[in-house]
């Protein structure tokens, strides 16, 4: 039962973070008077819907993995065929104001006549009630609202981003209520293991805290496996540690540690010669969260575009990725495990939101922002059913992606 809340805390962890995203495309679309249609988070059937006297739509859907802000002519094709005639027009000679413009042809007998009429008639009648129900959407001065489209190219770029900029901006908060509660990590040496003489692999003692690698320091912005992880073997640190309230500098060695594992297996690596099971947190103060919230934000931002671009080249496997559904699973996991890990997830999350949607991957915002730049340079816009096309395969790949994603990492 408890696991359950912690799944439903993850769930909810992710819907918030949709909604910041979403909320920046709405913020932004309304400073710049764009015409949203409808604001939903979730997907699928309409759980809940409210609608304002503006005409905008607040929905909450079934399935709570996504949401979106939809804008007024968002898909609309604006090759238009000039060549059709007003709606006036086409009313007058449908004969349905009572006099028939239309006269019978030549070899028309009057009952086919009447009949033409009725159908015709019949069916402007309900292209009327049509247009009835669709109310004519009003921007701030009282003129008939633009469509996404009509919008200048820069406007609709601002809005596109709207939803980065705000991941982002809630990835630095979450930073800073981070910093400023959990701190940053330092490791404690639990045992140092013997080499087949007896004699210990380095001078670290039980208990010592590493404080810094080589006049580096640990702290927010550099963890002790980051500063010892291009180390090479048989190469020499020196490190700093807290030994009884005292400060000393070890020297160690990074080599080969023989070892035999608890079913009498040899399980021999390389490494400094002891375990680490245990740390202390340190730098959990306002000022360190104030000085280190923003380039922590960038360091996380710039760690998982890296993560992008090794899972393109191959250098980071498929099977490390999960999607929405192992994703939950995951945060419900790390964070049953330790209450700071909710913390660390934080910033984490709103970072990756904000970094995969600026990727230019069909459907994704960046690809959006693409197909905009270009119709800024080209002074016209790209086929909007071609572009509409590219979208659509996008996100049919994206969904297949995620739902594989997630098989994966469920089956392996």
């Amino acid at each position: 039962m408890e696991y359950f809340g912690y799944i439903v805390l993850s769930l909810v962890i992710l819907l918030v973070m949709v909604l910041i995203h979403e909320l920046g495309h709405y913020t932004a679309a309304k400073i710049l008077g764009f015409t949203v249609d409808e604001f939903s988070i979730g997907f699928g059937p309409k759980l809940f819907g409210k609608i304002r006297k503006n005409g905008e739509r607040f929905s909450l859907r079934a399935i709570p993995l996504g949401g979106f802000c939809a804008f007024m002519g968002d898909d609309d094709d604006e090759n238009v065929d000039k060549s059709a005639k007003p709606a006036t027009e086409q009313t007058e000679k449908s004969g349905i104001d009572g006099k028939t413009a239309d006269k019978p042809a030549k070899d028309e007998d009057l009952l086919s006549y009447v009949m033409r009429a009725e159908i015709a008639e019949n069916k402007a009648v309900e292209q009327a009630k049509q247009i009835e129900q669709k109310p004519i959407r009003l921007d701030k001065h009282g003129n008939p609202a633009k469509s996404f489209n009509q919008q200048k190219p820069w406007k609709r770029i601002i809005v596109l981003l709207g939803g980065v900029v705000f991941n982002l901006l809630s990835a630095v908060v979450f930073s800073l209520i981070y910093i400023g509660a959990v701190g940053y990590s330092v490791p404690v040496v639990g045992e140092v293991y013997k080499d087949p003489a007896g004699n210990n692999y380095c001078a670290l003692e039980k208990g010592d805290i590493i404080l810094a690698v080589d006049g580096k320091d640990i702290g927010v912005m550099a963890s002790f496996s980051e500063l010892t992880q291009g180390i090479a073997e048989e190469q020499t640190v020196t490190l700093k540690v807290e030994r009884d309230g005292e400060i000393e500098f070890v020297d160690v060695k990074r080599q080969k540690i023989e070892r035999v594992d608890d079913d009498g297996e040899k399980a021999d690596y390389v490494g400094f010669g002891v375990t680490m099971p245990d740390a202390v947190f340190r730098g959990n103060d306002a000022g360190t969260a104030f000085k280190y919230c923003v380039p922590y934000t960038f360091k996380l931002s710039w760690s998982i575009l890296g993560s992008f671009g090794g899972l393109i080249t191959g250098r980071i496997p498929i099977t490390s990725m999960s999607g929405p559904i192992g994703s939950i699973k995951m945060m419900a996991d790390v964070s049953i495990a330790n209450w700071r890990n909710i913390l660390i997830l934080l910033p984490l999350l709103a970072s990756n939101l904000a970094m995969f949607n600026i990727l230019p991957f069909p459907a994704l915002d960046g690809a959006r922002i693409v197909f905009t730049v270009i119709e800024w340079i080209r002074k016209k816009p790209m086929n909007r059913k071609v572009e509409g096309m590219i979208n659509f395969i996008g996100l049919v790949v994206l969904m297949l992606f995620v739902v594989i994603v997630d098989i994966l990492s469920f089956a392996l």
